[in-house]
């Protein structure tokens, strides 16, 4: 796991027969507004350890934080022989539900992204305007930081989130994407319910691809939070607790249809009424206080639905060792829809039959956990995910440098998510390692890990090693 510098994701797996690796596989590079200075060294690194060559490249999905890399780093990448690399049927140009998927994103971003640069034109005109109206500064200044905040998760979505303009010559997620589809002999694009073995160099592994899910209607892509399976932040388990009293909620029996209004006639403005009305709206006073800008107050809700929707076309996945049936798991940033998905009764069945291990099976032998979405609250699926990982041996990695968690993102109090780290300790017994603090040592944890029986002590003290720029963890078939 390395350290590209931020919060993102760069994972190499070596796997080896005796001291020799006879496979080498890198999934995504990428961190959030790195810098070259930084990806470099990670790359070198692997490039060194590879002798300059990747059996298998695989990117997950299409977001800064797996992706930069390619663009920063791309002098050493250029350098680096890449024989095969996989990624999900959502980048699959040929596939139909994937073109309608594509189509409805990039129409979604462009929109939100003229309607945002629009909003930020129109704060800055009403800035210069002086009004007497109490509250009027304030109140633009609460917008500009609400727009500030939707352009930043969309530059993030288009992989330019130190800001600059991308006329300027700077890489977009879309032109990493393309390097590396060009980068292998040859590109598969993977299926949920697929399985693969006997892959050469990697006998002896199978690899199971749980996500993302295939749906025509897209229902299961679209899900951001399955309350009943996802870890709550600290916060919301704290208001679910309290219960809203029965006089404080609202109930309408209104049917809203669009073009209708929901307010009766007698409510309507005519006549002088309706002129004296818009006269005052349109007055030059009161043109900060129109209501055509107040979407920008939950334009983020709609950003970050977006960038959502891109985390659940994670391609996701499990591998297994066929000797002893150990298990490592790799979800990169899936959330709710596509942790959901891999409980589809059709994927069970795929695998089950053309693996030998259903998707409960597999989470119950899980050895290794890279943990989903840098330790977010909806990264990790809690009935359908981590309660189900019972193996007494699990040990997990965290992608994650707390201090570099984006504001827009909610800071770094929110990652990693209180109660999905508590129950990551308790499960891991102390055996949990970040990117930035290394094998984390709070109370619990260090108490947790003493209290392990010394050969497990022992064992885990043996496999684990840091690195210049990484830490490496030996998984034992």
């Amino acid at each position: 796991m390395y350290n590209t510098g931020s919060v993102g994701d760069c994972i190499l797996l070596l796997f080896q027969k005796g001291n020799v690796t006879s496979f080498s596989m890198l999934i995504d590079c990428g961190g959030i507004s790195t810098s070259s200075v930084l990806v470099t060294p990670c790359v070198e690194d692997i490039k060194a350890t590879c002798n300059g060559k990747l059996n298998l490249l695989i990117v997950t999905h299409q977001h800064e934080d797996h992706l930069s890399g390619f663009n920063l780093a791309r002098p050493v990448f250029d350098s680096i022989h890449v024989d095969e690399v996989w990624m999900s049927w959502v980048e699959d140009k040929s596939d139909p539900v994937a073109a309608i998927l594509k189509k409805k994103y990039g129409k979604k971003l462009k929109e939100l992204k003229n309607e945002t640069l629009a909003a930020i034109e129109r704060i800055n005109h009403f800035s210069k305007i002086r009004s007497n109206v109490k509250g009027a500064k304030q109140r633009m200044d609460q917008t500009k930081q609400n727009i500030e905040e939707t352009l930043g998760l969309l530059e993030f979505e288009e992989g330019n989130s130190h800001g600059k303009h991308l006329a300027s010559g700077s890489r977009t997620n879309d032109d990493a994407m393309n390097y590396v589809k060009g980068k292998g002999k040859t590109i598969t694009y993977r299926h949920p319910g697929e399985v693969l073995k006997d892959l050469a160099g990697a006998e002896g592994i199978k690899f199971y691809i749980l996500g993302p899910p295939r749906d025509n209607d897209l229902k299961f892509l679209k899900i951001e939070m399955d309350e009943t399976e996802m870890y709550h932040l600290a916060a919301q388990a704290e208001a679910e607790e309290t219960p809203i009293p029965g006089d404080r909620i609202l109930q309408s029996g209104v049917s809203l249809q669009e073009k209708v209004s929901t307010f009766g006639k007698e409510y309507i403005v005519s006549g002088n009424d309706k002129a004296k009305f818009w006269k005052e709206y349109d007055s030059h006073e009161n043109k900060w206080r129109q209501i055509e800008t107040d979407w920008i107050d939950s334009g983020s809700d709609a950003a970050l639905a977006l960038t959502s929707l891109t985390n659940n076309t994670s391609l996701a996945m499990a591998l297994e060792f066929e000797h002893s049936g150990n298990v490592i798991l790799l979800p990169a940033d899936a959330q709710s829809g596509n942790w959901m998905s891999w409980h589809k009764p059709d994927v069970m069945k795929a695998l089950k039959t053309k693996g030998g291990k259903n998707t409960d099976e597999l989470l119950a032998r899980t050895l290794f956990y890279k943990v989903g979405h840098h330790g977010s609250h909806n990264g990790t699926a809690s009935k359908g995910g981590l309660d189900a990982m019972n193996n007494n041996s699990l040990v997990a990695f965290m992608p994650l440098v707390q201090d570099k968690v984006p504001a827009k993102w909610g800071g770094a109090a929110n990652f990693p998510a209180k109660q999905l780290y508590k129950i990551l300790i308790e499960k891991t017994k102390g055996r949990l390692v970040r990117t930035d603090v290394g094998l984390v040592k709070d109370n619990n944890a260090q108490a947790l890990f003493d209290a392990l029986p010394a050969s497990d002590k022992k064992d885990f003290q043996h496999s684990f090693k840091k690195g210049a720029v990484y830490y490496e963890y030996t998984v034992k078939g």
